[in-house]
């Protein structure tokens, strides 16, 4: 069995952090989602202990769907 581990760092206020947070739910087994603000920015943990290879598709689709909603965020933010 292997760990993986990808951080996603946005640009965005630590106040966004609840957009997304509440959707961490019914993750896979061996899947965590830790979200945390450094020097006032958002970062995105996401740890999954990988048993077959089918499991680093869901590590990708979780990803996916993880920065399909920071699109959303950006695109509602006022420029």
């Amino acid at each position: 069995m292997r760990e993986l581990r990808s951080k996603i760092e946005t640009p965005f206020d630590c106040k966004y952090i609840n957009a997304v947070k509440p959707d961490d739910v019914d993750l896979p087994e061996g899947m965590e989602i830790v979200h945390q603000c450094v020097e006032g920015r958002w970062q995105i943990h996401i740890t999954y202990k990988i048993k077959r290879p089918e499991d680093l598709l869901t590590l990708k689709n979780t990803i996916d769907e993880i920065i399909r909603a920071l699109q959303v965020i950006e695109r509602s933010i006022p420029q």
